[in-house]
């Protein structure tokens, strides 16, 4: 069988994402044909991941294609069901140019990342695209928090208008708790619920190279607190950086990093948040993306992490990357994330948004005993072997079988 992986983009978990996916599809006896937003960082990767030749063998060279993007249509009203044609019939366009020019069939195409608001208008352009498919679903606001529209976007998740497509093989998921709603949806196609896999490997020199240890230069034996990763509006760092900035806070040292989306921030609330950044002496802000070797170190050198999202139902790879170092994690009550920290005992749970919680929360946290205690209760290992790569592996396998 050859399988299509297909991504737009490359930000965030996307680029962890793809190169575990092409990999497991690899092992599951699949020809993966990677279609990629960024061919040369995918090919990195994959000489990083060290695979055995075999598997390599199975992965043809990535074909390149360009982030999808407004296009301004005019009249709007149809701007939705113009982008879509444009964008999976183009691609179907490229898959049929692929089979021509190899003189081979592809016979699955899978999508690394499902959003909404991307697939929202996909049954539009489904004929044209023409090809079979299956995909990791991202998102389960929809059954988490029904009725709430997306975040930065508007509008609300749309599973039914991408799931009952007929040329739909099979879904796949993050979140347990989805698989039997989106199951009804997809008329009994078969979703399976996905790892929610990270890199795991730190640089060598670590521990006396790269921004772990320079993070820990600067924090001079005080505790070391972080929240790193694509800095969105939902990832809290306004309540992150009001923690920082109380005065009984300055014997514990703070790291924030990562790239920032601006655009749901107004910009008198950023210049707020810049004016604190300057004047907080305990704080360090890194405002870069943060490729996975130095967001493992910042994991590393962390006493606790934070990841306390603000109206955040979904899974979350800080999870995975705290139960592979070990490091106690605090997140925000009510949803996934806080399911599985209780579950697995690996941290603790505070209100959503409630700095001052946050705050007393963090105390205790960064306790030698809090710190002790928790090394024997918590379920890291069972945690990391839940969401690895051994075990996504064998989840790609059955879905292989069963499309």
């Amino acid at each position: 069988m050859n399988v299509a992986l297909v991504d737009w983009y490359w930000m965030g978990h996307h680029q962890t994402y793809f190169v575990h996916f092409a990999s497991a599809l690899a092992r599951a006896g699949c020809g993966i044909v990677p279609f990629y937003a960024r061919p040369a960082d995918f090919l990195r990767c994959l000489e990083e991941e060290k695979l055995p030749e075999h598997i390599r063998q199975c992965i043809s060279e990535p074909v390149r294609i360009a982030p999808p993007d407004q296009s301004g249509f005019r009249p709007a009203r149809w701007r939705g069901q113009y982008d879509a044609w444009r964008y999976f019939g183009g691609l179907g366009s490229e898959l049929r140019a692929w089979e021509r020019q190899h003189g081979e069939k592809i016979d699955l195409v899978f999508f690394a990342c499902i959003y909404d608001r991307q697939f929202r208008h996909f049954r539009f352009a489904e004929r044209r695209f023409g090809y079979p498919w299956a995909g990791l679903y991202l998102h389960a606001r929809s059954f988490r928090m029904p009725g709430s529209p997306l975040p930065y976007q508007g509008g609300l998740p749309c599973p039914e208008e991408i799931f009952s497509s007929p040329l739909l093989r099979a879904a796949a998921v993050l979140d347990e708790k989805a698989v039997e709603p989106l199951q009804k949806i997809a008329c009994g196609k078969p979703v399976f619920i996905f790892p929610d896999v990270t890199v795991e490997d730190l640089p060598p020199d670590a521990a006396s190279k790269g921004l772990g240890a320079k993070i820990k230069e600067f924090a001079a034996g005080r505790p070391i607190v972080s929240l790193s990763g694509h800095l969105q509006w939902t990832k809290g760092f306004d309540v992150f950086t009001q923690m920082a900035s109380r005065s009984d806070m300055r014997d514990v040292f703070f790291f924030l990093g990562g790239d920032v989306s601006w655009t749901e921030i107004p910009p008198a609330d950023r210049q707020e948040l810049q004016k604190a950044w300057e004047e907080c002496p305990n704080l360090y802000v890194h405002l870069q993306h943060l490729p996975e070797p130095s967001m493992n170190s910042v994991y590393a050198v962390s006493d606790v992490v934070v990841a306390a999202y603000r109206a955040f139902p979904n899974s979350s790879n800080a999870l995975t990357k705290a139960a592979v170092f070990e490091r106690p994690i605090v997140v925000s009550d009510g949803y996934l994330m806080a399911e599985r920290v209780r579950r697995y005992g690996m941290g603790e749970v505070v209100p959503e948004g409630d700095a001052a919680a946050l705050c007393e929360t963090l105390r205790r946290m960064l306790q030698p005993a809090y710190q002790e205690s928790l090394r024997d209760r918590a379920r890291w290992r069972e945690y990391r072997e839940a969401h690895s790569a051994k075990r996504l592996n064998k989840v790609f396998a059955e879905l292989v079988a069963a499309v």
